[in-house]
């Protein structure tokens, strides 16, 4: 390059045909220095699957990559497609393009796949990145990718590196040689002295974004070397130094849109325009552009609040948005101007119903009052917003006396920790609004009004720090009141969602289900129409759950689909347990239904958190873990779960409501009656009579009659069970019914036993509940004769149902019988025994011991001669420290070996 005189501007190299912009890729600045050594690598890494170019922010990944795009020969680089990857359809559009099928007329070429730059890779969701490195693994010759990222990624390296499949680039790459230092810094601060371009390119050290904030901050000063030879003073970061003069080299018209947009990251122009209310907005964006660095050009538009295709968007450089950020603290004029600016537009934004980033921006711009105000009038709509990521904790902590000012503001605060289950610091603000509340004389307009006060209340009664009914009394009363009312403020209506879901919640739990069905769905269909679709969803899954405590399984199992359906498409903090309630709604429900999963412990989502307040999803958790344990052909490990106290909350513990306790003693009468404990199903009925549950506990002293053999009085009970059941789960009168017929057709009685039978295929349709139909009885007939026989005179769909699915399957008591050890035999088994180590063949001939076999059998069965089952079954014996079958079974089955 020809040399100037000192002072002179000289002017840059070129790549005039790369200034419009590639394809959706990045626009190239109107003066652009070639990146020869970076180009020459990627010509080679993306011959492979995979290349990762590693570099901090600053580095010039993209720019770079977008120059190599419009000289490389490579043809999949002239079109290749690029992609954000922070834009909330990257993961979607990304795994759709790797995973195409490659064309059969394409198979043999190079010409396929086409190549995919995915810039901001470190942005993606941590599934994708999963997803690509699956396929680098299994199938790499079915993409062809190229991630820009400011960090390494979860991909696994040593492998496809040495296939060539994977190639990592990194930062050093990018860091720009004397050369290209020299002629980036004479075209940025207009000047080719030799002693500026030394300054600055030392203090830069090759970093192409650090580089150009220097060289515009030298340039921009009336002495570039006296500027310069002052920049080299101290050890501070260049990017450090620079942040304080940087905005003096911008006109004033483009220092207020960057304040303005300080905290969009991406900004459309419209939105540019809105919040620096300048109409020509785009014009001054684009100016910026020119330079390469301070803003780049997306050519798609990001984000709901792009008006039109044709609205450009531009990304804030990271560290001028550092710099930016800088010169909002240090204040001045300039930044209050775009304070004031901005507070106008959120109130335009708020008075539209826009609150998706309103407490964002007045945050970014330090509008503390402007915030306090947001917070107080829309700060549960802000909590509970669809795709709010913001924290208020925050705020707060960052401005503790203005918070403590504005009670107005502590119901938010409040609400967004309990939601995010920090529970103490919930506590801290609730008990502040108790007591603000109960300091304030009573004519006086309250700053916290009545609905937020009975919220508060009630999350204090579900973790038992206030008495439980009296909240929800004063709940209900708020409820009808605010209701009623015909001028009801913003305030109160954006908390009612919250009200009418908390009560349902703590109805539910005490098994007012009807109340709490209402109540509920008020809160789904409030939450909707206030735009509130994630805190609608969380009702939805309270009411899943509370449908199945009614007894309606399949209207819960409807629901639950419901709200995991919804909850694909609204995602974040505040759905932290929704997905977690729902599915465990589903599990309960399908477990009773037919067909029953295949693998149900594969669908249980064990070990997720539940709130603290969530009592009911803690209660019905346990019950779905007994329930899987018996299913897996353990009914003692079943007893064990819900004998084990539960870790989670001494409440539910201590204060199980009538309708849970009694579910979870008859539950327990069940495992009972399978391991034939008397002793424990005596105790059971009385403890269901105290709780004046007549009809369960008949239920219990059907069981237990049925295991004494006592045919005519358990009939007697199971009749009376039928006629007094309480509570709808589990389905005590469904469950009666069928024992009841089951015996009577023992008894000589088959018509009356068809009769009941009906009835309780009749009753279990609706809620398609098919567990009454598994056999509870010892002494009655078989259900698999039964059910032909209702199936014979029945033209129902669900008794046809029943009979296919349950033809095979043998009945409950008979599955467990040989299994299952008794009382006397957990008793009598030797304490000294360990549990042994059996070999395969010894667990197979043990399990035909179990079955009745005789030697002959088992050799039979085992293809082996009798001497060797003899032998096998003599080592058996010997392990278990036993001498007779009988001994060996109890053995067995008290160490679960069976």
């Amino acid at each position: 390059m020809a040399r100037a005189r000192p002072g002179q501007r000289t002017r840059a190299p070129r790549i005039p045909e790369a200034v419009e912009p590639l394809g959706n890729g990045p626009r190239l600045p109107r003066v652009y220095i070639p990146r020869h050594r970076l180009w020459e690598q990627l010509d080679r890494a993306t011959e492979g699957a995979l290349t990762l170019l590693v570099a901090p922010g600053g580095a010039g990944k993209t720019l770079g990559v977008g120059g190599w795009v419009t000289v490389t020969s490579i043809p999949q680089a002239k079109t290749a497609t690029w992609i954000q990857g922070d834009d909330p359809t990257a993961a979607a559009h990304l795994e759709r393009l790797v995973s195409a099928d490659r064309p059969a007329d394409l198979a043999a070429t190079d010409a396929w796949p086409p190549l995919v730059i995915v810039d901001d890779a470190h942005a993606l969701p941590a599934a994708t990145v999963r997803m690509l490195d699956q396929r680098l693994s299994r199938a790499p010759e079915s993409m062809r990718v190229l991630l820009l990222s400011r960090w390494d990624l979860a991909i696994t390296r040593l492998v496809p590196e040495l296939l060539g499949h994977f190639t990592i680039l990194r930062g050093e790459i990018l860091r720009l040689n004397d050369t290209e230092s020299a002629e980036l810094i004479t075209e940025h601060a207009r000047t080719d002295h030799p002693d500026v371009i030394r300054i600055v390119s030392e203090r830069a050290q090759g970093w192409c974004g650090a580089l150009v904030l220097a060289a515009r901050t030298v340039g921009a000063a009336r002495d570039p070397v006296a500027a310069a030879e002052q920049l080299a003073v101290g050890g501070a970061p260049v990017a450090d130094r620079v942040a304080s003069e940087v905005f003096a080299t911008l006109g004033h018209r483009q220092r207020h849109l960057l304040l303005c947009v300080a905290g969009e990251g991406v900004v459309s122009v419209s939105t540019a325009a809105h919040l620096a209310h300048d109409p020509g907005a785009g014009d001054v964006l684009d100016d910026l552009e020119t330079t390469g660095f301070l803003v780049t050009r997306v050519a798609t538009p990001t984000g709901d609040e792009a008006q039109s295709i044709g609205d450009l968007s531009y990304r804030i450089h990271p560290l001028l948005a550092e710099v930016i950020r800088r010169q909002l603290v240090a204040g001045g004029e300039d930044v209050a101007r775009a304070k004031g600016t901005v507070a106008r537009a959120v109130r335009l934004d708020v008075a539209r119903g826009r609150l998706q980033d309103a407490f964002r921006r007045l945050v970014t711009v330090d509008a503390e009052q402007d915030v306090a105000d947001l917070l107080a009038r829309h700060g549960v709509a802000l909590v509970l917003g669809r795709l709010s990521r913001v924290e208020l904790a925050g705020f707060a902590r960052a401005h503790p006396q203005l918070i403590e000012a504005r009670p107005d503001t502590w119901f938010a605060l409040a609400l967004e920790r309990w939601i995010l289950a920090d529970v103490e610091e919930a506590q801290l603000w609730c008990e502040r609004i108790l007591g603000h509340v109960a300091g304030q004389p009573e004519p006086a307009e309250p700053a916290i009004d009545a609905v937020r006060v009975a919220c508060v209340r009630l999350w204090r009664a579900l973790l038992g720090l206030e008495p439980i009914y009296a909240a929800i009394g004063a709940a209900k009363r708020v409820s009808v009141a605010s209701r009623e009312h015909t001028s009801i403020p913003d305030s109160i209506d954006s908390a009612m969602p919250i009200l009418l879901n908390d009560l349902g919640v703590a109805q539910s739990w005490l098994g007012d289900l009807a109340e709490a069905e209402a109540n509920l769905t008020l809160a789904v269909g409030l939450s909707r129409s206030r735009g509130l679709h994630t805190f609608a969803i969380n009702s939805l899954t309270h009411l899943a759950l509370t449908e199945f405590m009614a007894g309606r399984e399949h209207a819960c199992v409807e629901l639950a689909r419901e709200a995991m359906s919804l909850a694909e498409t609204h995602t974040g903090a505040r759905l932290r347990f929704t997905p977690y309630r729902a599915s465990l709604g589903l599990l309960l429900g399908q477990l009773v239904d037919l067909p029953a999963p295949a693998d149900p412990s594969g669908l249980a989502e064990r070990g997720q958190s539940i709130h603290s307040a969530d009592l009911s999803v803690q209660f019905w958790s346990r019950m779905r873990d007994a329930r899987l344990e018996l299913m897996a052909g353990s009914a003692a490990a079943a007893e064990q779960v819900l004998e084990t106290p539960a870790a989670y909350a001494e409440l539910v513990e201590a204060n199980l409501p009538d309708h849970l306790h009694a579910a979870m003693l008859v539950e327990r009468a069940f495992l009972a009656a399978l391991s034939s404990d008397r002793g424990s199903l005596r105790m059971l009925a009385r403890q269901l009579d105290a709780l004046h549950a007549l009809g369960e506990a008949a239920l219990v002293e059907g069981l237990l009659a049925d295991l004494e053999g006592d045919r005519r009085r358990a009939a007697s009970s199971f009749e009376t069970a039928a006629a007094d059941a309480v509570y709808s789960q589990p389905p005590t009168r469904a469950l009666a019914l069928a024992c009841h017929a089951q015996l009577l057709d023992a008894l000589g009685e088959p018509e009356a036993a068809m009769e009941l039978l009906a009835v309780a295929a009749t009753e279990t349709e609706v809620r398609r509940n098919a567990v009454p139909f598994l056999g509870w009885t010892r002494q009655g007939t078989p259900m698999r004769i039964l059910l032909p026989r209702l199936g014979e005179t029945s033209s129902s769909r669900w008794v046809r149902e029943i009979n296919e699915t349950l033809a095979d399957v043998p009945e409950v008591m008979n599955t467990f019988r040989a299994s299952t050890p008794t009382p006397r035999e957990r008793q009598t088994a030797s304490d000294s025994v360990v549990r042994p180590l059996l070999s395969p063949r010894e667990r197979e001939v043990l399990g035909e011991l179990a079955r009745g076999a005789t030697y002959a059998d088992i050799a039979a069965s085992l293809f082996v001669s009798e001497n060797t089952v003899k032998t096998h079954v003599s080592s058996l014996y010997g392990k278990l420290a036993v001498s007779r079958r009988s001994e060996a079974l109890a053995v067995a089955r008290s160490l679960h070996l069976l």
